[in-house]
């Protein structure tokens, strides 16, 4: 922290601020829980995807010669 001089520690002290404040609120609870939906979509299609190639045949990774 020397490198950037007293300065530095009123830019760590407001981030720090703002870290607790962003804690206390629920935008992180609500952040998560969009997060979560999110990857629960794309579960759903990286399977629906992966039974349609599967049925179809395509993207086989066994080929005759």
């Amino acid at each position: 922290m020397a490198i950037f001089g007293k300065s530095s520690l009123i830019v760590i002290g407001v981030i720090i601020l703002i870290a607790g404040f962003l804690l206390r609120s629920g935008f992180i609870e609500w952040l998560l829980d969009v997060m979560g939906l999110i990857l629960i979509i794309v579960g759903i299609i990286v399977v629906v995807v992966g039974l349609v190639s599967m049925v179809t045949g395509k993207g086989g990774s066994s080929r005759e010669f």
